[in-house]
């Protein structure tokens, strides 16, 4: 920008470029008009269109992934139908075929919203080295309209062998399908293991005793997700190598005139089979629409072009005269000059040899002087004396560029000023130049930013403040617990001991010198008091495990698993290769106490099977990996509108913080059905002492 302080800086602006001798014709300047309204138009019609197009495939993508979620959901209504069937199983005698009929014929299958047409149970037959898993020997009891399906087509096939074993091994319901007869969909059954109804058997080593199995009608699985949504079309298959299950009819139209399909396959797993559905509708209808849209804005935007044309003409035709023109030249400087003047931001203009030619009341207030000062003063008298001579080099390198304007200070985009008083303070600021008869001028546009700088330090300060007060309540609250669990164990836990123990000594002479009742109260009062020293443990092990102390992180984490399978009946796998590391104490803490929160998770959200913990060092990191076999989740743990997800994402911000303290980075992998593992790395020198670390 320039002012008409100067008399070349008015010459400047008063010589404007000099516009191209056919541009000048309105026939000229109407068609070019034209042309480029009409084309705009096109880029316009082009986005809609493809925009259009986007819009309906997201709306197709999430009809298919509805087919997918409804088809879960009712095998798990399914599984919970013959659940229920399987408790009649487990009474002591198992009932009869007629019970079993009785109880079939109750439920209602045949008028029933379930795809299941027929239930039934498998034991083995009369031969001591039959087994209900290994598909030799074994009789089904069916109840319900397919009950006349061959007992062989279901029992003695390796689909069903195998979906036997699945099902004894994990507990789990099991999914088979097998090819149906000529003309037939296939068979789809579901199978739950029975367990021994013994009560001496363990709960964790139960014996399968037989199995209680759902016959599955596909059309009555797959024909209410088509009907709920008629404009798809579905292929399902189950296995590999795939088995056709059910394919919905497709229109005559689509028959006749197939056009453009979306399409779509998901895959998901459900009772040790793989379930893959094949989505596809017609596309035709919604890209017409695109089109027509296309077109109508293509036919408005001709009719835009032509009224932009017209008008363009006749602006070139009505032009100014010369004289009219450099009266508006005086006016836009006058507006030019006032805009400067009123402008917040400091401004400061320099010829080609760095002199002010221009200095607005911004920058008198900026630099603390006037401008009749500032004016026909060398530029450098605003710089800190170490950097003017980078500042010349820098305008003297932007003026051979010939680019309009830029940003300066890049990359730090931080400069420093210099006040009439003496004082630097940073700016940001930005260059411009331009070119008139006397030569180039530069104007620089910057604005004082000491205010910002010190909030953003105050900012850092404050957070790096906040980040060490979080790291010490987290040790506080540490040593709180380790002292608690020190005292319970060591005082009370020995008190109760020698309590119980003096119990004990009266218990027995009591029972030989009276015959009386005092006895069978001691004994009551000592599996109180045994009682009490199992909870005294068990809160002081929550609180701080001794072994952590006694024995290190590896032996902890050992006993956590342990414990966990226990309490959940979730199996943990562990592959823990830091026995020869030597943590420090709050390294040990940290890296238990993350192991504790993430198991906590998987037992209230995941409805998890299999935990896997692997703690390695690998190089110059240790790396800490707790994955599970659960529901996953949704990749947005923000979302609020269940309990689970707040409570879950709570225990991953505890984690984060737990890792931040010991500068270790945290990546989930997770999504829907696929479980949910976490990764931590650390670098391995934070973990260890300081002996170890020298």
């Amino acid at each position: 920008m320039v002012s008409g302080t100067d008399p070349r800086m008015r010459a400047g602006q008063g010589a404007g470029p000099a516009i191209p001798g056919r541009l000048r014709d309105p026939v000229v300047a109407a068609v070019l008009a034209f042309l480029l309204a009409f084309a705009l138009a096109g880029i316009v019609a082009t986005f809609v269109t493809r925009q259009w197009q986007a819009a309906a495939e997201q709306r197709f993508t999430r009809r298919a992934t509805a087919f997918h979620e409804t088809l879960r959901q009712a095998l798990i209504a399914d599984e919970a139908l013959l659940r229920g069937a399987r408790a009649l199983l487990t009474q002591t005698p198992r009932p009869d075929p007629a019970a079993w009929q009785h109880f079939v014929s109750a439920i209602d299958l045949a008028s029933s919203r379930s795809a299941i047409v027929a239930l039934g149970y498998v034991t083995p037959r009369a031969n001591p080295a039959a087994s209900a898993t290994n598909g030799a020997e074994v009789a089904m009891q069916w109840a319900g309209p397919s009950a006349g399906v061959p007992e062989s087509a279901l029992v003695g096939t390796a689909a069903t062998l195998a979906a036997r074993r699945y099902a004894a091994e994990t507990g789990n319901a099991a999914l088979a399908a097998l090819p149906g007869p000529a003309n037939a969909p296939p068979l789809l059954t579901l199978w739950l293991p029975v367990y021994e109804s013994s009560p001496d058997a363990q709960a964790n080593a139960q014996k399968v005793t037989g199995f209680a199995v759902a016959l599955l009608d596909a059309r009555r699985l797959f024909e209410p997700l088509v009907a709920a949504d008629p404009g798809l079309a579905l292929n399902a298959r189950i296995g590999m190598p795939p088995l056709s299950l059910y394919t919905s009819a497709r229109g005559e139209e689509n028959e006749v005139l197939p056009g453009v399909l979306f399409r779509r396959s998901n895959a998901f797993a459900f009772g040790g089979a793989t379930l893959t559905l094949d989505v596809s509708a017609d596309a035709s209808p919604l890209l017409t629409g695109a089109a027509a849209c296309a077109l109508f804005i293509v036919i408005y935007g001709l009719l835009a072009a032509g009224a932009f044309a017209f008008v363009v003409h006749r602006l070139v035709r009505a032009r100014p005269a010369p004289a009219q023109v450099g009266g508006d030249a005086r006016l836009n400087e006058a507006r030019m000059m006032g805009i400067i003047r009123s402008s917040m931001e400091a401004i400061v203009t320099v010829d080609e040899s760095q002199r002010v030619v221009i200095f607005n009341p911004a920058a008198e207030q900026v630099f603390g002087l006037s401008a009749m000062e500032a004016i026909g003063s060398p530029l450098s008298r605003f710089i800190p004396e170490r950097f003017r001579a980078t500042h010349a080099q820098h305008v003297e390198r932007f003026g051979e560029t010939g680019v309009s304007e830029r940003q300066m200070g890049r990359p730090q985009r931080v400069l420093h000023g210099l006040r009439a008083n003496g004082e630097e303070f940073p700016i940001e600021a930005s260059i411009s130049q331009i070119r008139d008869d006397s030569g180039k001028l530069f104007t620089v546009m910057l604005r004082d930013v000491t205010e910002r700088l010190r909030a953003e330090e105050a900012l850092k300060r404050s957070r790096e403040e906040l980040r060490e007060l979080s790291a010490n309540l987290q040790n506080v609250r540490e040593a709180e617990k380790t002292r608690i669990a020190r005292e319970l164990h060591d005082d009370l836990g020995q008190q109760l001991t020698a309590l119980k123990i003096d119990l004990s000594a009266l218990e027995r002479r009591l029972g030989e010198e009276h015959a009386t009742d005092v006895p069978a109260r001691l004994a009551g009062m000592r599996n109180l008091i045994d009682a009490t020293v199992a909870a005294l443990r068990r809160i002081a092990a929550d609180l701080r495990p001794v072994m952590l102390d006694d024995l290190g992180l590896v032996p902890a984490i050992e006993w956590l698993a342990n414990d966990f399978t226990n309490r959940y009946g979730i199996a943990v796998e562990r592959d823990l290769e830091a026995e020869a590391t030597d943590f420090s104490n709050t390294a040990a803490s940290a890296l238990f106490r993350i192991v504790q929160e993430a198991l906590t998770n998987v037992a209230r959200h995941a409805e998890a099977s299999l935990v896997e913990i692997t703690l390695k060092v690998d190089g110059p990191n240790c790396v800490l990996r707790i994955a599970d076999d659960g529901l996953g989740m949704t990749g947005d743990p923000a979302d609020r509108q269940h309990n689970a997800w707040r409570d879950k994402s709570f225990g991953l911000l505890g984690i984060r913080e737990r890792a931040r303290m010991l500068d270790g980075t945290v990546l989930i992998d997770t999504a829907p059905g696929k479980g949910f593992a976490m990764t931590i790395t650390f670098a391995l020198h934070a973990l260890q002492s300081e002996e170890a670390a020298s």
